[in-house]
């Protein structure tokens, strides 16, 4: 290559690379498997915050669904193994940092209400949005 060509080339800035697919799928598990504990304390919240009956019972299902869902999504993005280990992690993580109390749900709740309906409602997107970093 002439030395004009390489210096042209060289100095040229390139686009970064983008994610690969199962790196972009591994934090796409790590998302869903926090997602799956998120829910499963929105399913101990509606517990404690209806009265027993239908309703209760039906907000309970709900959350346990979408937590069944999360962690199923998490599961398929790695493995079943890597899902429950990060499951695991994440809840411990997550008692933590609510001093082991429902009363401290706020200190969570920007992190993962929102972030995690929307993953569940639309996760090609996210998918989308990890494979275009770097």
């Amino acid at each position: 290559m002439k030395p004009l060509l390489m210096a042209l080339l060289l100095a040229v800035p390139l686009p970064p690379m983008a994610m690969d697919v199962q790196e972009a799928k591994d934090y796409l598990g790590q998302e869903y498997a926090h997602c799956a504990n998120w829910f499963l304390i929105m399913r101990e919240v509606a517990a404690r915050s209806f009265p027993p009956g239908l309703d209760r019972n039906m907000a309970m299902a709900q959350q346990e669904e979408l937590a069944q869902a999360a962690f199923e999504r998490s599961a398929e993005a790695t493995s079943r193994e890597t899902a429950l280990a990060r499951a695991k992690a994440s809840m411990e993580s997550m008692k933590a940092r609510m001093q082991n109390s429902l009363d401290n749900l706020p200190v969570i709740a920007d992190e993962y209400a929102y972030p995690c309906k929307a993953l569940m409602d639309s996760p090609e997107a996210r998918l989308q949005f990890w494979l275009e970093q770097k």
